[in-house]
């Protein structure tokens, strides 16, 4: 199941595909604008591997897990 994380600030982190629907990466939106990469990592082409990457940096910075 994805998850979304919020930060202290009250951004939101996901999981969405680039251009094409085969690759991945983090992305973050700050409250009412649209989302935007995370530039600090890196694309996946699993969707499970982007994921378990943006678990562990959430983990790192402390942030709150949301269902997705």
């Amino acid at each position: 199941m994805k998850k979304t994380y919020i930060d202290e600030r009250g951004w939101q982190y996901a999981v969405r595909p680039g251009l094409g629907n085969d690759i991945f990466k983090a992305f973050y939106r700050k409250p009412g604008k649209s989302w935007h990469a995370v530039r600090a990592m890196e694309w996946f082409t699993s969707e499970q591997e982007a994921e378990a990457d943006l678990a562990r940096w959430a983990a790192k910075k402390h942030m709150r897990c949301m269902e997705g």
